[in-house]
């Protein structure tokens, strides 16, 4: 397997907090999704980074096979993959908070 020795440092973000939409206050929902969104941002910057490692990493070794190139492309198609699918999932989880929240506010109405 092969190693990229650049100067990069992609940390991937962390996830942010969502809180119990059958529970949270309106503020606090709002709070969340700007938190969501700067998340989702986040995870876009990351996957640049990893971009810019990997491309960095393959023009510094100009002796690379074409199996060893194959390697590092599908290195970073499961790194984006595996990023896209987080971001998914986040997006869903706040969604279904907010689905809560409506419906709990339905209640009281």
């Amino acid at each position: 397997m092969l190693t990229s020795m650049t100067a990069f440092s992609c940390d991937y973000p962390a996830r942010p907090f969502i809180p119990d939409g059958a529970t949270a206050s309106k503020e606090e929902l709002l709070a969340a999704k700007d938190d969501v969104q700067t998340y989702l941002q986040s995870v876009d910057e990351y996957l640049q980074c990893v971009e810019l490692e990997e491309e960095a990493a393959s023009a510094a070794r100009d002796d690379l096979t074409s199996e060893q190139q194959e390697e590092l492309n599908q290195s970073l198609n499961r790194k984006f993959d595996a990023a896209n699918e987080e971001k998914e999932m986040v997006g869903e989880q706040f969604n279904q908070q907010v689905r809560a929240y409506n419906a709990e506010r339905k209640k009281s109405d």
